[in-house]
Parts: C-alpha cells; sequence; structure tokens
C-alpha cells in the first residue's frame, strides 16, 4: 500500500569534495615526499571572506546559478569550495567593486568567485589565496573572478585589471552548452572516483551516473546502466543489477535491484524487489 512520508535526509547531507582524492593523487605522484613543502592554509578561513556572485547567462541555460550539474546547483557548487570560511552570496551587477565595498567585513581579505566556474573546488581556492598571500599582491586577477585585500579596495578607485595574473584549469567558465557537458562529465568522474577509493564495486562506468550527494557504503556493487541521484542513500550489500533509476531514497542494505524505479521511497534491509518495480512514496 502507497502512503507518502518525509525521507530523513537532510539537504547536502555528504557536503560533498574532492580533498581526500586529490591528496591521494598528489602523493602518487613521482615527486619524493620529501621534496614536498606542506601549505599552510589555517590562516585562510579567519583572513578572507569568500564571495559568490551568481552569474547569468540566458544564452547557455536560463536560471543559470541554480542549474544542477551532477545533482548540486553550479552556485553551491562554488559555494562549498569556500571551505570554513564566512562566505556571502550576492548578484552579478555592472558595480561589483561599489558592491563589495559597501560590505561590512573585518576580513583583511575578499575572493571573488562566480557561479559559472563550478569546477572551482577547496584547493583551487587555497592555492590562489596561497599565490596572492605570497606574492605580497592587493589585487589579483582571475580567469573569472578576482581577489584583493579590502583596505585596498576601500582606498584605491582604479584596479589594475589587465590580463588574468593565476590561471587554473579549475577555473574554466561555463560559457557554453559543450563546456557545461564537459563540466559534468569531469565531475562525474571525480564522483565515481570517490566512491570506488572508498571500495564501492562499480561496472561500466561510463554508463553509471552518481549525483555528488548520493552516500554509498562500501561493498555495494553496481553494475552498467544505473542513475543514482538527488538525497539518496546506499547501504552496504546492495547489488545494483543494470537498469535502475533511484531518486531521492533509502536502500538499507541486502537487497537487490533491477530494471527498478524508485523515488522519496525507503526499501528496507533484506527486502525482496521484484525486477522491474516501481516504488514511488512508499516504505517497503
Amino acid at each position: 500500500m502507497e502512503n507518502e512520508f518525509e525521507l530523513l535526509v537532510a539537504e547536502n547531507q555528504i557536503s560533498f569534495d574532492f580533498d581526500a582524492l586529490q591528496e591521494e593523487e598528489e602523493q602518487s605522484s613521482s615527486i619524493p615526499e620529501s621534496l614536498i613543502r606542506p601549505v599552510n592554509t589555517d590562516w585562510i578561513k579567519d583572513e578572507v571572506l569568500f564571495v559568490a556572485v551568481r552569474a547569468y547567462n540566458d544564452s547557455v541555460v536560463a536560471n543559470m546559478p541554480d542549474h544542477l550539474l551532477c545533482g548540486k546547483k553550479l552556485i553551491d557548487w562554488v559555494i562549498n569550495a569556500g571551505g570554513d570560511c564566512e562566505k556571502k552570496v550576492i548578484e552579478d551587477s555592472q558595480n561589483i567593486f561599489d558592491r563589495l565595498r559597501s560590505m561590512n567585513t573585518q576580513k583583511d581579505i575578499i575572493a571573488v568567485f562566480y557561479s559559472d566556474t563550478p569546477l572551482l573546488d577547496r584547493a583551487t581556492f587555497h592555492d590562489v589565496c596561497n599565490y596572492f598571500s605570497s606574492h605580497h599582491m592587493n589585487f589579483l586577477q582571475l580567469p573569472r573572478g578576482f581577489v584583493i585585500r579590502t583596505e585596498y579596495l576601500r582606498n584605491v578607485t582604479d584596479y589594475a585589471q589587465g590580463k588574468a595574473a593565476y590561471e587554473n584549469k579549475n577555473l574554466m567558465i561555463a560559457d557554453s552548452a559543450r563546456t557545461l557537458a564537459f563540466m559534468a562529465s569531469f565531475l562525474y568522474n571525480k564522483i565515481l572516483s570517490f566512491h570506488i577509493k572508498n571500495g564501492v564495486i562499480i561496472y561500466g562506468q561510463n554508463t553509471v551516473f552518481i549525483d555528488a550527494d548520493v552516500e554509498i557504503d562500501s561493498g555495494v556493487v553496481i553494475y552498467p546502466n544505473n542513475i543514482i541521484s538527488g538525497q539518496s542513500i546506499v547501504a552496504s550489500g546492495t547489488i545494483l543489477r543494470s537498469g535502475n533509476i533511484i531518486s531521492d531514497s533509502i536502500i538499507a542494505g541486502n537487497t537487490t535491484l533491477e530494471n527498478c524505479f524508485v523515488s522519496n521511497s525507503k526499501i528496507s534491509q533484506g527486502k525482496a524487489v521484484q525486477p522491474c518495480s516501481q516504488i514511488v512514496n512508499e516504505e517497503l
């Protein structure tokens, strides 16, 4: 019997980032560990105000800041990169410097990023800040966005906004359908790598799509042609054979699904589910 119920899954439950994955990749490089000097990032949360600008480009997609990319809004991908910093979200404006100047902040540095750069991650944000600080800069122009000292912002009106002084592939701008498609592919691959590293077995990786805020336990087996989206949880012991679409649902474990559609539902531990089932707003 069907019944509507509210899943106990919080919004942005995982706050997905790839810090652990990136650290592992860096450690596996050919550079001896003894030659890698750790970079201090502790100062950033105390000294930097992170500003995310809602940028629009209707020629690419309507309401662009809220467009979902791998289950997360573009603006949320950018906000997440700010980590523990104080954050503010503002609308795009031709008078961006006036808008920043009117902010009441005690932070020494303001870092401004735009919602159309969703590949921005915490490591890139930290690299930008450390570059800015180590070069004793007042203003750093990025391919999209900039970093500026608050005192400089308040006392100078003519900023040197020449050629970008800092380049990074993670500051790529989503300025076309092709670029958005590339970004989606890039992020989906990172998400898959994250889960594989954590012990999820995935076959046919180019046919499996997992949103950023999906939580999957180690030991889950996922076969080709599966889509897991929204705020879903898949517990250990689950086998997802081909053809499943799972959205905003909890699969409690030791369950096998095949060619099933599951939406806003919960499947209890070890529950037998017939192939090709449609489960919507149910608790089994």
